[in-house]
């Protein structure tokens, strides 16, 4: 109205006849001034797009011949005088570059203190490092181009592709960290091709300051001058030496990568040919078989999920501003990051499809400020800390809190009850129309991966209730404490408490009670841990090891049944739910009895037997859309992808696994005959050249279990090695009384009442009666019983002030 009364009065019909004939003329020229604005927007994005390839081109083949000892090249102050890559990823380039590249950065300095380094005595001449600098630069600008090409080819948002790589979550910040590490691997490429021409020693581990890092970066990896607080910090820092084990960190080599070019190509066969594909090895070797171990609950492989993804995060390549990269596209030309997976044309599933090659993109690489093969990116703490939970970032943490008595925050049902906060994000890979005009959501968690499955989700959202459970108890008893006192707190109970559960009731019947007690990996009856002081430090990283996160700790997937029973508590009918229809489908959790249906399944399914056999469920029908009718399959295959990842990661071949355990050492497939399961051995001695070929996730899953414990030998060697670190190299362990700020005996006795079937009985909703050991099944040793006999902590003993028996000896 205000268009018409303040420039167009209308006072007599004339004017209206004026006024109508003016008003189509002016909107007929707003039509065409809308045009050409349109036509001159499309024309600067394309001309800004091209700039920003042409300016990135230019910087990076300019070369200063300047001294590389120039006085200024290493001050904190000097950013301007170095191609920086940027965190901040909402430009249309994903990596923010200065345009005044510069080589004068002096080779080997990192903006920090060499006696804080102590990493390397090696160093560049001058003409390696400019050497260096170009072949890096060069590879960030193909790199570049390559992401420009890849984003014509998008994937489509509800494919199982997609929904994969929503499932394997990647930060915002990676892709620019991941552009310096392609920097950095080219460097090595040529500096190590430089020297073995003139016959001189490797240059792997030498420091290499590209200037393509916020000084922090690197700073991060190296500083042994971190401050220890009363608290964990939210993204693992500060509790071991040089930041080991906090997130956004490359994982730890337990033995040297076996790529096929000693620096970052896939692993190849002994002979130098091609492995056989994943997927055959997959269809021969992994294929479905009906079993059952009427000894465990599925609840075992939850809680081996949630505590998968309390510690580990495999950063995934990604695209311009995040997207992901599509790799059977049809144009042709692919992606450096991709690695599909080769399907065979008589393949039983895609060949129906259509379909030549599964997608499959490779790890991102994760820089190292120094020279060295290709790494990979772990994006959480490796502690044991609720990162699940609570996040390893601040900004995640800090987007989850209520800000009130130290809650979580959570979302009510119209019957009071809490879930997780929604997730309103239309592109999350879970959400959907027709769900959310329903007013239901998806949900958000401390990790992004939360609505992979429903009972993954469930766990979730136990633990955030059991969160906010403790937070108003402690509340209670201090009411004098403040939010970010009741929340750190709490925290600092959470994270004590999924430490006891993953060692006394989880770990045990992993890998049996023989290995826990030999190596004193049990929680205690009363007093406290004594921390060891080795003097090797490096025995106690417990920065997640790539070989666990790659294929060990994926053993549970042979674990889980094809269906799902779940029961009508009502009706006392039961009914079945294929494995794939679970996944990205939380949204049964909105009904009244959603928790106590998907906590009753979990506790009362029975495991497969651990075995190399696979349900279909998850090697046809994965990430599949769980609420269309498909009569041909078209999901992906977990096993492939498990293969693949190893593969990419250049982890070596089954048989160096075996021998860096102390297991006998084989030459052929005979000299395996007694260790493996004799028709798997037959199968993959057909499938692979050699026997030093075979897959450590392969190799590993035929083998026969140990007595006492779920697996074979490797793995559980392999798992044993990961969680005696988690626990030795942890400063702030539960049951530690050297750290900032132990708990007292006390409350160490309070936190050794805590289970997770103790856990279901508070969080959950419906639940009255349990087994007390939910990873197992019930039997005469292990009978349901009422919520109310099982015991639990109380917090009595944190009220301020109480009178404790902390003892500093």
């Amino acid at each position: 109205m205000r268009g018409i009364t303040e420039r167009t009065p209308l006072r007599r019909s004339t004017d209206s006849i004026d006024y109508i004939e003016f008003a189509s003329l002016l909107r007929s020229r707003r039509t065409r001034l809308r045009q050409f604005q349109c036509c001159v927007c499309g024309i600067l994005i394309v001309v800004f797009t091209m700039a920003l390839i042409v300016s990135v081109s230019y910087s990076m083949s300019q070369t200063n011949s300047t001294n590389p000892k120039h006085e200024n090249a290493t001050s904190p102050d000097s950013s301007d005088n170095a191609l920086r890559l940027g965190l901040a990823l909402g430009s249309i380039s994903h990596a923010a570059f200065s345009s005044t590249a510069s080589v004068t950065a002096e080779p080997n300095s990192i903006l920090i203190s060499k006696e804080d380094i102590n990493i390397s005595t090696k160093h560049l001449s001058q003409m390696e490092y400019t050497q260096a600098l170009r072949a890096g630069k060069q590879a960030i600008k193909d790199h570049l181009s390559a992401d420009v090409i890849a984003a014509k080819s998008p994937l489509l948002p509800s494919s199982p592709e997609s929904r994969h790589r929503h499932a394997v979550s990647t930060c915002s910040n990676v892709s620019a960290l991941a552009l310096a590490a392609v920097g950095e691997i080219a460097a090595t490429k040529i500096i190590e091709k430089m020297r073995s021409t003139h016959d001189e020693p490797s240059a792997i581990d030498t420091i290499f300051d590209s200037g393509w890092l916020p000084k922090n970066v690197c700073k991060r990896y190296f500083d042994r001058t971190c401050k220890t607080g009363k608290y964990r910090t939210i993204d693992g820092s500060c509790n071991r030496p040089k930041n080991w084990g906090a997130s956004m960190k490359p994982f730890r080599r337990a033995l040297p990568p076996d790529y096929a070019d000693g620096i970052e190509s896939p692993r190849k066969a002994r002979s130098g040919k091609e492995l056989p594909s994943a997927r055959e090895v997959s269809l021969k070797v992994h294929k479905p078989s009906a079993s059952s171990n009427p000894s465990f609950t599925v609840m075992l492989a939850v809680f081996g999920q949630f505590l998968d993804h309390d510690i580990t995060a495999t950063a995934l390549s990604q695209g311009v501003n995040g997207s992901s990269i599509s790799c059977c596209s049809l144009l042709g030309r692919q992606h450096p990051e991709c690695f599909p997976v080769q399907v065979a044309t008589d393949d039983p599933v895609y060949d129906l499809t259509g379909k030549t090659c599964m997608d499959f993109v490779r790890s991102a690489p994760a820089p190292q400020c120094k020279l060295g093969p290709r790494e990979q990116l772990n994006q959480v703490s490796a502690f044991i800390d609720g990162s699940a939970i609570y996040g390893s970032d601040n900004e995640t943490a800090y987007n989850l809190r209520e800000f009130i008595g130290g809650r979580l925050r959570m979302q009510y049902t119209p019957d009071n009850r809490t879930l997780l906060p929604p997730s309103t994000n239309p592109n999350d890979g879970c959400n959907r129309e027709a769900e959310r005009r329903r007013g239901r959501y998806c949900f958000v968690a401390g990790d992004a991966r939360a609505n992979e499955n429903l009972y993954l989700t469930t766990m979730h959202l136990l633990w955030a209730r059991q969160h906010n459970r403790i937070a108003n108890e402690l509340a209670r008893i201090n009411p004098a404490w403040n939010d970010e006192t009741l929340y750190q707190e709490t925290r600092r109970i959470i994270g004590a408490q999924l430490q006891h559960i993953t060692y006394r009731e989880f770990l045990p019947i992993i890998v049996g009670n023989k290995r826990m007690n030999e190596q004193d990996l049990r929680p205690l009856m009363s007093g406290y841990k004594k921390r060891m002081h080795d003097p090797n430090e490096l025995e106690n990283d417990p920065t997640i090891a790539n070989h666990f996160a790659t294929a060990v700790f994926r053993f549970a997937h042979t674990l889980l049944p094809g269906l799902m029973k779940m029961t009508d508590a009502e009706k006392d009918t039961p009914s079945y739910i294929e494995l794939h229809k679970m996944l990205f489908n939380p949204y049964s959790l909105y009904a009244e009895d959603g928790i106590r249906r998907s906590v009753s399944s979990a506790t009362t399914n029975v495991i497969q037997r651990y075995s190399t056999h696979v349900t279909s469920q998850l090697t046809n029908h994965l990430f599949e859309d769980p609420m269309a009718n498909f009569t041909v399959p078209c999901g992906l295959d977990l096993v492939s992808l498990n293969i693949q990842r190893g593969r990419d990661h250049g982890l070596p071949g089954y048989t160096v696994w075996r021998e860096y355990c102390g297991l006998r050492k084989v030459k052929t497939f005979d000299d395996l005959e007694d260790y493996l399961d004799h028709q798997v051995l037959k199968q993959i001695s057909d499938l692979y050249e050699t026997v030093d070929d075979v897959d450590l996730y392969t190799g590993a899953l035929a083998e026969i279990p140990e007595s006492d414990s779920l697996i074979g030998p490797t793995f559980s060697c392999l798992i044993l090695n990961q969680f005696v670190r988690l626990q030795k190299g942890d400063r702030f362990w539960y049951e530690f009384v050297e750290q900032p700020y132990p708990f007292t005996e006390d409350q160490l006795m309070e936190i050794r009442k805590s289970s997770m079937a103790k856990l279901i009985c508070d969080c959950s909703d419906g639940i009255t009666q349990i087994q007390i050991q939910v990873m197992r099944s019930v039997d005469t040793d292990n009978s349901m019983v009422s919520c109310k006999d099982i015991p639990g902590p109380s917090f009595t003993s944190w009220k301020e002030n109480y009178t404790s028996n902390l003892t500093l000896s």
